[in-house]
């Protein structure tokens, strides 16, 4: 797809008891949340028309990162703890590939995405997640050595 998106926005976003703001001027959009995975699950969650569909999980921020590029839009998903995903034009990450399909998703740092994680999982899932997440980077590096 190559139709370029130009944006301007200032929009708050309440979605159940998630707050965020999406602001942006021309293709580079930022979307502040006060908990960004509580958000993911309240989008996911909430009934669309007929038709629409958002799937959850990993594989759908892949898709959506897919979609901005392909429409030259850049977009910082930001938490209190920092920057948790950068999705979107100019991104290419091979952690981003090897956890959602897409090159076009890039995480935030391990201490931003860990701050974001134990604040919304309980610590045992931020332990499972961890590790999950460990594992898949340690595939891709040593799939890249061959």
């Amino acid at each position: 797809m190559s139709d370029r998106l130009v944006v301007r926005a200032d929009l708050a976003i309440a979605v159940g008891d998630v707050a965020a703001r999406l602001t942006g001027d021309g293709s580079d959009l930022t979307l502040a949340a006060t908990d960004p995975l509580a958000l993911w699950r309240a989008v996911v969650g909430t009934p669309w028309p007929t038709g629409a569909r958002l799937r959850p999980g990993r594989v759908a921020v892949g898709r959506l990162a897919d979609e901005l590029a392909g429409r030259g839009v850049h977009l910082d998903v930001t938490g209190p703890h920092g920057r948790v995903v950068e999705l979107g034009a100019g991104v290419s990450s091979p952690a981003g590939r090897a956890l959602t399909g897409s090159a076009a998703v890039r995480p935030g740092s391990a201490r931003t995405v860990t701050a974001t994680a134990r604040a919304a999982l309980p610590d045992r899932w931020v332990r499972l997640g961890a590790v999950a997440a460990l594992l898949a980077l340690a595939g891709t590096w040593a799939a890249r050595r061959r």
